[in-house]
């Protein structure tokens, strides 16, 4: 029988992690076609079957599924280093935030700044997320914080994810913080994003989901209920802040309003663990990067989530305030370091896991027949080196959707 054409052969890996129980356990190659993984395994055998029009020599690499950031906050337009300096004298993240800076320093700054100006800065932070192995990933806005800024913020994102290639999934999040504005009449901005934004967002058609910040100095338990019914009339998925500092109901309030994902969980609770346990749907969104960034001796507590069954995904939470990291291979780092997660937990976190708290893992977060062709060739000998290294970027090639990738 003569060899039938396909698109792509990556060969010559070290191994491939497919997330797929039915590939060949010494698998070293992927055929690829029509943007879609079509079958692993060794490369004699493929060869005999396949004929490429193109090929793609790993080298030895790893070929791992492409990872997916499922926390990012893209859209800012300067970094807030001198912050990250305050915090060396022993100012705390919630202090700045009350003389003025942290998110409100940001949203100051997005308002400002031009539709060109703003569209090159998240351009540019997608291609430095590309270069570290993103794929895909759920890109958030929050530094407008009005109704003409936060439309601004999404469509922006949208424009740069496309002209980048990199594939979003895109979440609303005017309740990050009370604006300068309505600090004094907080009510009147929750009134704002129930009857104002939450319906121009919806009619804009960018998001899919909606998150809030539920903590001390943002928004209560008693006003995310409000907030989160109507963005859940409305049609949107929901995507939550919570426990991050201080325990204050949310991640229950998440639970109960079936959230895709609860986020941060430093300050978790036994009775949200337990919460979390039982909703078995709602995941845990580790983002083990922020507290090393904030110098934060707490963690998420990610064994006993683990333990309890608790699904999750890892993020980087890139932003200029608390994560300014793009890259998903660090933020493994942290996960086995700070988590004490292994190497296979913090790549399925950010692959699989991450997929499915977004629900595209039909498609994305795994190398299974007919899953889109989003994979990375590591330069690591094995999956047990993911993570092990930090300070570097493991990532040697990229495709998406079949198509190989530059890295700048």
């Amino acid at each position: 029988m003569s060899a039938k054409p396909c698109q792509l052969l990556v060969h010559h890996a070290s191994g491939v992690v497919s997330w797929n129980d039915a590939a060949p356990a010494d698998a070293n190659s992927v055929v690829i076609d029509a943007g879609k993984v079509v079958e692993i395994g060794q490369e004699a055998d493929l060869r005999a079957a396949w004929n490429p029009t193109q090929e793609l020599d790993a080298e030895g690499g790893l070929v791992v599924p492409g990872l997916i950031d499922a926390h990012v906050h893209p859209v800012f337009a300067v970094g807030r280093a001198e912050e990250f300096d305050w915090r060396a004298q022993g100012v705390e993240y919630l202090e700045i935030a009350k003389r003025g800076g942290g998110i409100l320093s940001s949203v100051r700054n997005v308002r400002a700044a031009s539709d060109e100006n703003l569209l090159g800065k998240v351009r540019s932070h997608f291609r430095r997320m590309r270069r570290h192995g993103t794929t895909a990933c759920e890109g958030k806005s929050g530094y407008g914080l009005s109704v003409e800024s936060e439309l601004k913020s999404l469509e922006i994102m949208q424009m740069a994810a496309e002209a980048e290639g990199m594939p979003l999934y895109a979440t609303f999040l005017g309740a990050h913080m009370f604006p300068e504005e309505h600090r004094e009449n907080p009510e009147r901005y929750l009134d704002i994003l129930c009857a104002e934004m939450l319906p121009a967002v919806k009619e804009q058609g960018i998001a899919r989901a909606a998150d809030i910040f539920i903590e001390e100095g943002a928004f209560n338990q008693e006003q995310a209920r409000r907030y989160c019914e109507c963005a859940k009339d409305l049609g949107f998925a929901l995507r939550i802040h919570a426990d991050q500092f201080h325990e204050i109901g949310g991640t229950q309030l998440a639970v109960e309003m079936e959230a895709e994902c609860v986020d941060h969980l430093e300050s978790l609770s036994d009775a949200g663990l337990e919460a979390l346990a039982l909703s078995g749907k709602t995941f845990a969104g580790l983002l083990p990067t922020v507290p090393h960034f904030l110098r934060q001796k707490i963690d998420a507590p990610a064994r006993k989530l683990l333990q309890a069954k608790v699904p999750y995904f890892i993020a980087t939470d890139f932003n200029p305030g608390s994560s300014y990291t793009p890259s998903l291979p660090e933020a493994a780092h942290f996960a086995r370091i700070r988590l004490n997660l292994t190497a296979e937990e913090a790549l399925f976190g950010m692959t699989l896991g991450a997929a499915r708290s977004l629900g595209i893992e039909a498609q994305k977060g795994h190398l299974g027949p007919g899953a889109d062709a989003d994979l990375l060739v590591l330069d690591l000998p094995d999956l047990f080196h993911f993570g092990y290294a930090f300070g570097e970027n493991p990532v040697s090639k990229i495709v998406i959707g079949g198509k190989v990738q530059a890295k700048s």
